[in-house]
């Protein structure tokens, strides 16, 4: 059986693809079952989400979730803007969009 070198099946721009720190920093926070629960509830949500909406649903304490959010923001996986009285999280599109690439470059 024939192997082929995984360098010669990727298209030439493919292979200038380089992960930096932010990248790193991504999926070292998606590492993590709780972060990773949180990141998958605003993606299906597809629009900026109260912290008390993800608290319910999700069912986690207050701390845990701000603590999430918070790592989930510091790594550019998601925004928050205040609204008011609400802080409102949502997917950071352009991260996530930046992520599917770097793993699929050779696909």
């Amino acid at each position: 059986m024939k192997t082929t070198k995984p360098s010669a099946c990727c298209p030439p721009n493919a292979r200038r693809l380089q992960a930096t720190p932010e990248h790193v920093n991504a999926f070292k926070a998606l590492a993590h079952e709780g972060r990773l629960r949180v990141f998958f509830y605003l993606v299906r949500a597809n629009k900026p989400v109260p912290a008390n909406e993800v608290q319910a649903e999700l069912e986690l304490p207050a701390p845990t979730l701000s603590h999430h959010l918070d790592d989930l923001e510091r790594a550019g996986l998601i925004e928050r803007e205040r609204r008011e009285r609400y802080i409102l999280s949502s997917v950071n599109r352009a991260m996530v969009v930046e992520l599917v690439r770097l793993l699929t470059a050779c696909c």
